[in-house]
């Protein structure tokens, strides 16, 4: 019974000890705090690729509107001019994942700039429009992709699009130059 007492008492004052103790408290801290950190890391590594993806989609939409721009394409079709745009492309862009829509507005008060429609699985409801603008009309030139977004914990996502990615759109509207 004695030694059973004793580690009783033994049993007491390890717990009164435990709880006494405040070496532990960072470690807690850590556990607690860490997984919001690693989310909020992972969201701004995220964004930042997509910006920076972005930036390079600008860019070659503003290379393939010069070509219409200084009626270099006049003689492309549709493939052939999605063709050029995809030559264009950064390394990290595939091309069978490059939409590309040209078209002539009638007017300067009938521009459309607006995202097409997309079905539920990310697909475009309708085709692109492509339409070489003539020298001395105003042409609308929209490229696309569809960039891969990864779920963030938390229920954060940045896709946009019913597929789980996030459309990337870049649209420039120039007037075509009149021929010498």
């Amino acid at each position: 019974m004695r030694s059973f007492r004793r580690l009783l008492d033994a049993g007491r004052r390890a717990a009164a000890a435990f709880a006494t103790r405040q070496d532990g408290g960072p470690s807690v801290e850590f556990v607690l705090v860490a997984p919001v950190f690693i989310v909020v890391i992972f969201a701004t590594v995220q964004c930042a690729i997509i910006y920076f993806c972005n930036a390079g989609l600008e860019t070659v939409t503003e290379e393939a509107a010069r070509l219409v721009l200084t009626n270099q394409s006049t003689s492309l079709s549709a493939a052939q001019f999605q063709t050029a745009v995809c030559n264009k492309l950064p390394t990290f862009f595939t091309c069978s994942g490059i939409k590309v829509g040209l078209q002539a507005a009638p007017s300067n008060c009938s521009i459309s700039t607006g995202a097409p429609a997309f079905n539920a699985d990310g697909t475009l409801a309708a085709s692109l429009p492509y339409q070489q603008p003539a020298p001395g009309q105003i042409g609308v030139l929209q490229v696309m992709y569809q960039w891969p977004v990864l779920g963030l914990p938390l229920g954060w996502n940045f896709a946009n699009l019913g597929n789980g990615t996030y459309l990337m759109m870049s649209t420039q509207v120039f007037m075509v130059e009149q021929a010498q």
